[in-house]
């Protein structure tokens, strides 16, 4: 169940690239169309730098995998040139690999077959993961941008120096921003989230089961194998949670930006306007796994619980 689980995992990231290139040409176009509509020149730096710290995160992204798998492939393979036995790449559950010395029948082309499927499993996850994060970017650079512009309004109106006509001007101009803005970016969260919906409900199930099979197995493997397979699991649905934790935090800043943007010294209209524009901030704003479960720290928090509960009945 453990490898026939994580099996699936990895090449139904392959499906979903696969099949999503046209939602995800949809999503892009309307990427490209939401940084062209932001007009302030602070508002649009905030898409920028948000931008480039999914970048940063994507290169680490990168990196972390390609280490990580070429060091799963490289150390066997150098154990096996320099030293008196055969070795293959941690198989779970079997004495072959980092931590035995037993020679694998037909190792050619065992090795052969671990090879390719590590470097399939790599690319196809490497490539999901920049992709969740590049979008992920997307979503908080627009939230910030939003939070800025009612910033913006803030600093507006308690800057004495700016007369009231140059005052009302510049609040409505924010306003019809933020309100058209912010119908954008719902359609745009709708768009990512009817995206991952499905995906994530899959691998929600998926890498409970990798969790509570490896752990129900800790007796029978050795430590290394427990460990990999662990992490294994655990490393995508904390990307997920961590994800929809920050969308879900920076909705919040943008709500208090909403109440704390100097409604009470506005003319009526633009009090009501504020009022509307702060009911639009409290909806939530989050991922799901198949519309059952919100994915963000508490999830991911309940899910570790529930794990070490089935362990702790079953040993």
């Amino acid at each position: 169940m453990n490898c026939l689980s994580s099996t699936c995992v990895p090449l139904s990231k392959y499906i979903f690239m696969w099949t999503s290139s046209v939602q995800l040409k949809e999503i892009f176009d309307m990427s490209r169309q939401g940084l062209n509509s932001i007009p302030e020149e602070t508002a649009r730096m905030k898409v920028l730098k948000s931008l480039e710290k999914g970048h940063i995160i994507s290169c680490l992204v990168i990196v972390n995998q390609a280490s990580s798998h070429l060091i799963y492939l490289s150390l066997p393979l150098l154990m096996t040139i320099f030293g008196n036995s055969r070795y293959l790449p941690t198989i779970p559950g079997e004495i072959l690999g980092f931590s035995g010395a037993e020679e694998s029948p037909y190792f050619e082309i065992a090795f052969a077959l671990i090879f390719v499927a590590t470097a399939f499993s790599a690319i196809n996850q490497t490539g999901y993961i920049v992709l969740f994060v590049t979008l992920l970017s997307h979503e908080l650079g627009h939230i910030y941008a939003m939070t800025e512009t009612l910033n913006q309004i803030q600093r507006t109106m308690y800057d004495d120096t700016i007369t009231k006509v140059d005052k009302e001007k510049s609040v409505d101009e924010n306003l019809r921003f933020y309100v058209k803005h912010h119908q954008f970016f719902m359609r745009y969260h709708a768009k990512i989230r009817g995206l991952y919906r499905i995906i994530f409900g899959f691998h929600f199930l998926l890498m409970t089961i990798v969790l509570v099979t490896t752990l129900q197995t800790l007796n029978a493997w050795n430590l290394s194998n427990t460990i990999l397979t662990g992490v294994t699991g655990v490393l995508p649905l904390f990307i997920y949670c961590f994800g929809g934790e920050l969308l879900f935090s920076a909705e919040g800043e943008m709500s208090k930006a909403a109440y704390s943007c100097g409604w009470e010294l506005m003319e009526a209209k633009q009090a009501k306007i504020v009022s509307f524009v702060s009911a639009l901030s409290q909806r939530p704003l989050y991922l799901t796994a198949a519309d059952v479960f919100i994915m963000n720290r508490d999830t991911f928090g309940r899910v570790v619980q529930v794990v070490y509960k089935i362990y702790a009945v079953f040993n």
